[in-house]
């Protein structure tokens, strides 16, 4: 007996569109490591700066550990540039106060400028320096070896055949206890290097922006302003978010023997009292197969709720998508089935991902050609119901009275929310819409399902995007047509008017093909930012 599985989807998609007050269980992952749990508070925090203020914050506030997991970073990375203090400093200031201070990062085949390779240089010290450094480990990345195939027949499946160089642990998480006998996670995208430190005003004149002892000019010329997101976790969930560290540290597949021991997992979600009026929330991973010991099949969890999601919308629904990169062959027929439908679909995706990159070569010029090789995107690209879209921003410039430097933001966040009738369900974290994100890269996002916070934030985020009241934002979010609509007719002023014409845009939203000019910034005088305080302040005791 065959059974069609794709047509008994097809069937179960329908009749999900077809019933608004659909129940969240559809929407979770049945097959990834965590189940959805009960009781969570989480906060989402838009840009670096309000995210790593928060972190940088939770970090002075453990008192017994903090646990992290990286992909890149830079060694003298300001977490708040006025403070004058890094990300290493705070770490160690909490090392010499007994706390537990580990990670676990990865090690690239190929190293770039903000790779922290094993073992860590001498510029940041107290990195496995002996028992009361910081320990960490380094872990190498799988490849991948399957079959690339369409979920709805689009296109001829092809053998794909990569080495473990182009795999990456990408995950960004956090975890710590919060000196109250609680606990806290976040988990986002946002790498601790300079160039993404940035705020929802995206200035291409920011110095913050730029590395320390960096030309500041030529820094703001080479790296456009970048929008990301983090979010913050207390109650249940935050045991997960550990114990996928956990898992990680232990399995690394440099342990760094003799220096940075094995961990035990620091709390249990039957350890973390539910938060009053909390909401459920689902860790979802990728997990490539063989990686850990532990979980010897792998995970697919981020990829499982982001079909589960987009087979739930139909006729009435919005998908409203932040993310860097757009070739997952699962994702994209489903983007294309629910646009088919009748969902309304608004992505907002980078312009260039990683221009002039070696991840740039890998992600955006061998992997995407691959998937547009096979007619992938052209699902979707000039469908009656997808916007494909990204951002720009703009700032007075200060050598000509009533003229504007115009600049592309960077989109690194990655984001996907889905409205239909009374339900709703958002997920985030560090996972791109890519096959690697969402096979064999590490990676790491949660899930909801609390359709009025969702609201709340999707409406925060096209208030920033749009340049409109929140109010307005969240009227629109209601009306999925005219949303659709309101985002077009900006990017359509955008491209056609205000760039070709020199004039300030309206809001910040453009068409994804829009060219924009090159920041050219010779002439413009910006003065660097001075510390409030001269040297890191130490972490206080309890």
């Amino acid at each position: 007996m065959r059974i069609d599985f794709h047509q008994m989807w097809s069937t179960l998609s329908s009749f999900f569109a077809a019933h608004p007050n659909l129940p969240a269980s559809t929407l979770w992952s049945q097959q990834g490591s965590y189940p959805p749990r009960s009781g969570n508070e989480v906060e989402i925090f838009i840009d670096g700066q309000a995210a790593y203020r928060d972190i940088a914050t939770a970090f002075r506030r453990a008192r017994k550990f903090i646990y992290l997991t990286i992909s890149f970073g830079a060694p003298d990375f300001l977490l708040a540039p006025e403070t004058g203090e890094t990300f290493f400093d705070i770490l160690r200031s909490c090392r010499k106060n007994s706390i537990d201070v580990r990670m676990v990062v990865w090690e690239p085949a190929t190293k770039t400028a903000d790779t922290i390779p094993d073992p860590a240089p001498a510029t940041i010290s107290g990195v496995n320096d002996g028992p009361g450094s910081i320990q960490a480990r380094w872990d190498k990345a799988k490849g991948y070896h399957q079959w690339y195939r369409s979920p709805h027949g689009h296109f001829e499946p092809v053998y794909l055949d990569f080495p473990a160089l182009l795999g990456c642990h990408h995950q960004k998480t956090y975890v710590m206890d919060d000196s109250a006998g609680g606990v806290v996670a976040f988990v986002g995208g946002i790498n601790p290097v300079q160039s993404y430190w940035d705020t929802p005003a995206h200035d291409v004149l920011d110095p913050r922006r730029v590395a320390r002892g960096q030309d500041l000019l030529k820094g703001l010329e080479g790296t456009p302003p970048l929008h990301d997101i983090f979010y913050r976790i207390k109650g249940p969930a935050v045991a997960d978010v550990a114990a996928n560290f956990v898992e990680r540290y232990n399995g690394a597949s440099i342990p760094a023997a003799g220096v940075a021991e094995n961990v035990p997992a620091p709390v249990t979600a039957e350890q973390i009292p539910p938060v009053p009026n909390g909401i459920d929330v689902q860790v979802l991973r990728t997990i490539a197969p063989e990686t850990y010991a532990t979980t010897p099949k792998g995970d697919t969890g981020i990829r499982d709720v982001y079909l589960n999601a987009l087979g739930a919308a139909g006729q009435g629904s919005l998908v409203y998508i932040e993310n860097q990169y757009f070739f997952d062959h699962g994702v994209i027929s489903e983007i294309h089935e629910a646009a088919e439908r009748g969902a309304k679909v608004i992505a907002i995706l980078t312009s260039k991902p990683d221009e002039n990159t070696l991840t740039g070569f890998v992600e955006r010029g061998l992997l995407e050609r691959i998937s547009n090789f096979q007619a992938e995107s052209r699902l979707v690209q000039g469908h009656r119901n997808v916007a494909i879209l990204t951002l720009g921003n703009h700032t007075p410039d200060p050598r000509a009275a009533g003229k504007v430097i115009n600049s592309e933001t960077y989109i690194h966040s990655k984001n996907m929310a889905v409205f239909g009738g009374e339900w709703a369900v958002m997920t985030g974290g560090s996972a791109n819409i890519a096959f690697t994100s969402m096979r064999f890269h590490s990676e790491m996002n949660i899930a909801f399902t609390d359709r009025a916070r969702i609201k709340q934030w999707v409406a925060q985020l096209w208030s920033e995007h749009l340049g409109i009241p929140a109010a307005q934002a969240s009227d629109l979010i209601e009306k999925p047509e005219d949303a659709f609509n309101f985002f077009k007719n900006q990017a359509d002023h955008n491209q056609r008017v205000a760039l070709a014409n020199g004039e300030t845009p309206v809001g910040r939203i453009f068409y994804k093909n829009t060219e924009f000019p090159p920041r050219e910034l010779a002439g413009i005088t910006v003065a660097p930012v001075a510390p409030i305080v001269a040297k890191a302040t130490p972490a206080t005791g309890p």
